[in-house]
């Protein structure tokens, strides 16, 4: 039986825009992408709906599904990921909790995901929130960015708060914890940093600072049980996708490559010994695809240079075969994620072109039906 060419999959974090956008001014369709055009010129585009409820797609719940796990039956909060990346253990009555920075202006949110933060300045701004929610029986653990996580008893966390992307422009005292010891807590970490000296600097000179500490969407301890019958690694330095990658056992090679030729080469070195390697390409700055559409344009651009001509040219060089998919798409006006089909892009050894299509959000309706369960794709594109 003839060995199956390798294949890696490249995920593109929050590219698409949800089937409510016109479809000619999105920023996949505006944005200039040579490397992404030619290959779905030479390959296949289809759509694939990875999730079914819009509630599902502000955790780990796309990511988990690209990777072949059933959404529908595996832990999917946020929280259970970045606590595997922490590894600290829970007690029996203790869960963990997203912790995120937040921008305020007048009590408004001015920014969900505030940043980006020198290593130094996240370091500071933790330890002094730590200390002071520590009083409301929640300690916080590092993430990255302005994604953190934090652990206290499931009897203190209200697990119905709302995810920050929702809140932009919004007073948040309208999303306020229904649990008294979750309000507290908030209450605290704002006290603390709202008048902090590193919050200060960055809004003299000109930048949004972390204003507050914002806890959300509980969930437990979990490992993953990984139906691989090939050796698998991952390529990838957003936190989240490394703590699913740790619960699910796969080997992360490196947390991320600085550079083209970086990403290209780890990627060669993992076909040459792997059957599937999974890599993540996480938006360099929030500016870039959750704000105005040019500057999503512009971050695709950037994208589709520094992340999908490198890894094209491994799998090439390896004769494997790629699969592009973005996790979520998202709203035009607000960045909130959503349960929208996405579209997905398959090229390479043993796969011809079929009825050119671009990878946009109409080229793959216009595939027909999307796939789905998403959790599908994966052994779907595999058995090809």
């Amino acid at each position: 039986m003839r060995k199956a060419p390798p294949l890696a999959v490249l995920v593109l974090e929050g590219v698409a825009e949800r089937r409510a956008a016109p479809p000619e001014a999105t920023p996949l369709v505006r944005a200039r992408k040579p490397n992404l055009d030619r290959l779905a010129a030479e390959g296949r585009v289809l759509s694939v709906r990875l999730i079914g409820d819009d509630r599902l797609a502000y955790g780990a719940a796309p990511l988990l599904a690209i990777l072949g796990f059933d959404p529908t039956k595996t832990e999917t909060a946020r929280a259970s990921y970045l606590g595997a990346m922490a590894g600290e253990p829970l007690a029996s009555e203790e869960c963990f909790v997203s912790a995120d920075f937040l921008a305020l202006f007048r009590g408004i949110v001015a920014d969900p995901e505030p940043g980006p933060f020198r290593p130094a300045e996240t370091e500071i701004l933790l330890r002094a929130a730590d200390g002071a929610m520590r009083r409301a029986g929640f300690r916080l653990l590092a993430g990255a960015g302005s994604r953190h996580v934090a652990i206290a008893t499931r009897a203190s966390v209200d697990p119905l708060v709302a995810p920050p992307v929702l809140m932009l422009g919004k007073a948040v005292a309208d999303f306020g914890p229904r649990v008294a010891q979750h309000a507290f807590a908030h209450r605290l970490a704002r006290d603390v940093l709202d008048s902090h000296e590193i919050n200060e600097v960055r809004r003299d000179l000109g930048g949004n600072g972390a204003d507050m500490v914002w806890l959300w969407g509980p969930g437990g301890t979990t490992l993953l049980h990984g139906h691989w019958d090939v050796p698998v690694s991952a390529l990838g330095g957003d936190v989240l996708w490394r703590g699913i990658c740790k619960a699910a056992g796969i080997p992360l090679r490196m947390p991320h490559a600085r550079t083209q030729a970086g990403l290209g080469k780890k990627l060669a070195q993992a076909l040459r010994g792997d059957g599937l390697c999974l890599v993540h390409a996480h938006r360099g700055t929030r500016d870039a695809l959750l704000r105005n559409g040019r500057a999503r344009a512009e971050g695709i651009a950037d994208l589709d240079e520094s992340v999908v001509a490198p890894v094209a040219k491994a799998v090439a060089q390896a004769g494997g075969r790629l699969l592009i998919v973005t996790d979520v798409a998202r709203d035009t006006a607000t960045g909130a994620p959503c349960a929208d089909p996405v579209p997905a892009l398959l090229w390479g050894a043993g796969i011809d072109a079929v009825a050119h299509r671009p990878f946009t959000e109409a080229g793959a309706a216009a595939a027909g039906d999307p796939l789905e369960p998403g959790h599908g794709l994966l052994a779907y594109v595999r058995h090809l």
